[in-house]
């Protein structure tokens, strides 16, 4: 993929690369909670398609596509500490969906007799706990990385409108996807929707520090990041305070 120069090219790209992470996002959200049927005959072992598909389809794609996303965020002049959180991210995400999914699947595979106490009290800390926390971390590096290089290689002028309309979809469905992923798993999410405040903290106190809140419309990547996270989180709660669970 070669280095975008202009505008034009750069949201172009970017569209692209957005949308394809949109679907991948979709599909991999849709694996989770909706499609049953085939995806549950079994793959490996214990596993099932559905969690090969995570580990083997979607993290992989969520991958490369991220990277090309920052890349094209900043016009292929990545700042070397963008580089290496980006890397770190990645390589946090896979490792956290790389925990997940064993270790859920054996959770609910084998009865509770057939483990000893010990082993299903530390696969359930590998899935619930450790495996949470590291994918949370390549989560939040990935924000970091995406919004700080954006705020660090503006395009040149505004975004045209199209391309606001584009980012909007790409909004929604990803806004779906977070959604559906934080609301109905109340209490377990409270702590997630924390984690993505976190995420979206730094990216927006950088932009007000370096651009003193303007130039919004020169920055794709922030019309996806702040809506997607802060909206995500302000939408459970008030789901939450609309079904009034405390």
């Amino acid at each position: 993929m070669q280095t975008p120069s202009t505008d034009r090219e750069t949201v172009r790209e970017l569209l692209l690369l957005l949308a394809g992470l949109a679907v991948v996002a979709l599909a991999a959200g849709a694996s989770r909670r909706f499609w049953k049927g085939w995806q549950m005959a079994p793959f490996a072992d214990i596993l099932r398609w559905r969690e090969a598909f995570s580990m083997f389809l979607f993290a992989p794609a969520l991958a490369v596509l991220f990277w090309f996303i920052v890349r094209c965020t900043g016009r292929g002049r990545m700042h070397p500490a963008i580089k290496v959180v980006s890397l770190l991210a990645v390589y946090f995400l896979a490792c956290g969906m790389g925990m997940h999914d064993p270790a859920n699947r054996m959770c609910g595979s084998y009865p509770a007799g057939a483990m000893q106490p010990a082993v299903r009290q530390s696969l359930v800390y590998f899935d619930d706990v450790l495996g949470h926390q590291v994918f949370w971390t390549g989560f939040v590096l990935a924000t970091w990385a995406l919004g700080v290089q954006q705020v660090l290689t503006p395009l040149d002028g505004r975004l045209p409108r199209f391309a606001g309309i584009s980012l909007g979809a790409v909004d929604l469905a990803l806004l779906f996807v977070f959604f559906t992923n934080l609301a109905f798993e109340f209490p377990n999410t409270k702590q997630d929707c924390r984690v993505i405040l976190a995420a979206a903290a730094l990216p927006t106190a950088v932009w007000l520090f370096r651009m003193r809140g303007r130039g919004l419309l020169r920055m794709p990547m922030l019309l996806v990041i702040l809506p997607v996270c802060w909206g995500s989180v302000a939408l459970t709660w008030g789901y939450w305070l609309f079904k009034g669970i405390p």
